[in-house]
């Protein structure tokens, strides 16, 4: 029995480490989605509309994304949320990102979101530091 205990904790180990693998993929593709978006929006218009757009150039795009992207995933980690709550919000604020800093030329208003996120930080601070 002391064998059959062992294996059962062992594959409990395992699907947990499956399961973050999956959803560091799902955050992964999530924090890359404005560069993605950017690409594809010029991609559209230049390609397919024939129309020339003033976009900014790729390297711009990939340091703005992750810019925003790496802050915001960090403290998110840290939240004490549900995986589903903080991928839901982590949407609504790629998706305030995305339309502010590619299709709209509003950049600075682009990384707003980040001080509700760092706020919301602050006040679980003590509940993380505490080990809840």
């Amino acid at each position: 029995m002391d064998a059959l205990s062992k294996l059962q904790e062992k594959n409990k180990i395992h699907s947990k480490h499956q399961r973050n693998a999956r959803w560091s993929t799902v955050w992964a593709f999530c924090l890359l989605s404005p560069l993605l978006f950017s690409y594809g929006y010029e991609f559209y218009f230049s390609v397919i509309q024939n129309i020339k757009i003033e976009t900014p150039h790729p390297s711009i795009a990939l340091f703005g994304s992750l810019g925003f992207g790496l802050p915001l995933a960090a403290m998110g980690d840290l939240m004490l949320f549900k995986r589903v709550s903080k991928l839901f919000l982590l949407t609504i604020a790629e998706a305030w990102f995305i339309w502010l800093w590619v299709v709209t030329p509003l950049s600075w208003l682009a990384f707003l979101p980040l001080i509700p996120a760092f706020v919301i930080l602050q006040v679980q601070l003590p509940k993380i530091k505490a080990g809840k």
